[in-house]
């Protein structure tokens, strides 16, 4: 889960990043107050949104086949020795150390703007003179002292010598920050700012947002029939004064040397608008980089590619319990050491909901706890040779297969004699040849498998809890197949 947000927020910080710097080149310095406004609205929505966006398209390249063992999923393991001495994982996890740090840092910026909220709405009773609810629904809470107005959501607050000196122009500037719900706009800001607290861009984009809502007010209250020079004679009067409702729409927001200089630019050129097109190529660019490409599953057995036909002759218990993920390669599951009895198909999974359903491919597979290094000393530690096997020359594979249960206790533990050949090096235990020593007769040779498997079972049932699987952020159930190897020297 942490590790999705901290991909999640990378996601966005890129397209921040893509879709907000050609708007500091192109349109920022534009008198199209209302469209720079909505470029920036969309820039914030494509920041939340198109990180969740997954676009499927066909993979016509690359056909990576989906691979699900009729009977098991061998899980792969580095060869273990016993005797030797496996040093524990150790080290710093960084990236559990920055998921961690980005939550903090979240939790840290939405306390901050919701106790920043809490002040607003206590500035606005406090000390009020009177308060009156005008037409329009706006409510109106004047002060005493000489606080910088401002408004949120319908109320202005005011102090009582602007209200007299400069009641008209202060009033006609917060209604429109108020009609054109520019408090809505800070509130989708915000989110973005708790999601990218990190992320200096978003701080930049903030003060541009800002800059808008207070150049569409000045234009409001310039298009009222306020003077210009009475207007920005105001704006230098107030810049001195300051507020600590910084989450609020301020009357001296924003630089006033730039709200004057934008007051005095000539109405841009309608054909400038045509640069907010620079947007279309930018959201489709960040589309394809989320898109996931839809591959087609191959079908195999034995190493061959067979038909569909070919699937269907197979008994039917043993496809009822399998479970296939689309993308998931055959090196993917088996390594290097991908092999034949193995089908390649698609099947229908059971749903994530049902907690019987066992797994055979999930996208987290169990693990044991530390690790494969850890497994390896554990079984250094845990795993014999029988001695009557020793002497009975018997060597060879036992798979130990088990379902790993979503708490990590292990269950239906059933291990088999795989064969008298010793072909790999997952799970390897050496013994020591008895030369001149006769075969053991049939009957002896059987007993003797029985008590070894026996043994092995035994060796698993004994293991700590495992970390269970997950598929689709949820703990599920897993079959894990680990094979062990007896060598004679």
């Amino acid at each position: 889960m942490l590790s999705a947000l901290l991909v999640y927020t990378l996601k966005s910080a890129l397209v921040l990043t893509l879709l907000y710097v050609p708007y500091t080149l192109m349109l920022r310095h534009e008198r199209f107050f209302r469209l720079n406004r909505l470029t920036l609205l969309t820039v914030l929505l494509a920041v939340l949104v198109l990180p969740l966006c997954h676009v499927k398209v066909p993979d016509t390249l690359t056909q990576m086949p989906v691979i699900a063992d009729t009977q098991e999923v061998i899980w792969h393991t580095e060869a273990v020795i016993v005797g030797a001495e496996a040093p524990l994982p150790h080290g710093i996890d960084w990236r559990r150390i920055a998921c961690l740090a980005y939550v903090m840092g979240v939790l840290t910026v939405l306390c901050l703007r919701v106790c920043q909220l809490v002040q607003i709405h206590r500035a606005m009773r406090r000390g009020c003179l009177w308060q009156q609810r005008e037409d329009d629904g706006v409510t109106v809470y004047c002060h005493v002292g000489d606080g910088a107005p401002f408004s949120w959501m319908r109320s202005i607050y005011i102090c009582e010598t602007d209200y007299e000196q400069n009641g008209r122009a202060i009033l006609l500037h917060e209604r429109a920050h108020i009609h054109c719900c520019h408090s809505l706009d800070i509130l989708l800001l915000t989110l973005v700012e708790v999601v990218q607290w990190w992320n200096p861009f978003v701080y930049r984009l903030g003060q541009s947002l800002r800059d808008v809502h207070e150049y569409e007010a000045d234009d409001h209250v310039l298009r009222q029939g306020v003077s210009l020079a009475d207007y920005r004679m105001l704006l230098v009067r107030k810049a001195v004064a300051d507020t600590s409702f910084a989450f609020a729409n301020n009357f001296n927001r924003s630089h006033v040397a730039k709200r004057i200089a934008m007051m005095k630019r000539p109405p841009s050129s309608p054909w400038m608008r045509g640069k907010v097109l620079y947007m279309v190529p930018l959201l489709l660019f960040t589309l394809v980089l989320s898109a996931a490409p839809v591959i087609e599953p191959l079908l195999f057995l034995n190493g061959e590619e067979v038909g569909a036909e070919r699937v269907l002759q197979l008994p039917k218990e043993s496809i009822d319990h399998i479970t296939v993920l689309k993308g998931v390669s055959a090196k993917a599951v088996y390594g290097e050491r991908a092999r034949g009895g193995a089908v390649i198909f698609e099947t229908k999974a059971p749903p994530v909901a049902d907690d019987h359903a066992v797994f055979l491919i999930a996208e987290e597979m169990p693990e044991f706890p530390g690790g494969e290094a850890a497994m390896r000393q554990y079984l250094s530690q845990h795993m014999r040779y029988p001695s009557d096997v020793q002497r009975a020359r018997l060597q060879g594979r036992i798979d130990v297969t088990f379902i790993v249960e979503t708490d990590g206790s292990l269950s239906d533990i059933h291990a088999a004699f795989a064969g008298d050949t010793a072909e790999g090096t997952e799970v390897v235990v050496t013994g020591y040849r008895r030369e001149g020593a006769a075969a053991p007769p049939t009957a002896v040779r059987d007993r003797l498998r029985s008590s070894w498997v026996a043994s092995a079972e035994q060796l698993v049932s004994q293991m700590p809890r495992w970390i269970p699987a997950r598929q689709q952020g949820r703990t599920v159930r897993a079959r894990v197949t680990l094979p062990l190897y007896y060598r004679l020297q």
